[in-house]
């Protein structure tokens, strides 16, 4: 099993904070920029890059995008597949967040 970079081991942290902001009314955007600011290091500053480009009027998806391909995460492709079904067909973003941390979560102490 090839082992964790310290982003993937914080990457459950940041979907669950991502869940709870969604679920307070904050949107995606809002929502990145409050993860930048409550979140540990490294996952923090890779919150605050995804926010100033959102900020700086950068389109979601292919920010997002960008992020997995600089990452090189798989488990971070799976969020960005949820934000992607989201914004396809809908539904509650929050609770597809939950079962993707819950998921991540299990996996990591498996």
């Amino acid at each position: 099993m090839p082992t964790m970079t310290s982003f993937e081991q914080h990457l459950p942290e940041l979907i669950r904070h991502f869940e709870v902001t969604l679920r307070s009314g904050y949107s995606i955007r809002q929502s990145f920029a409050l993860m930048a600011q409550d979140l540990p290091q490294p996952i923090g500053a890779e919150a605050q890059l995804i926010s100033e480009a959102l900020e700086g009027e950068a389109p979601l998806l292919p920010t997002l995008e960008s992020w997995v391909q600089r990452t090189g995460s798989h488990d971070l492709d799976l969020l960005v597949a949820a934000i992607k079904v989201q914004l396809e067909v809908g539904g509650n973003l929050a609770d597809k967040l939950k079962f993707l941390q819950q998921l991540l979560a299990q996996r990591q102490l498996s």
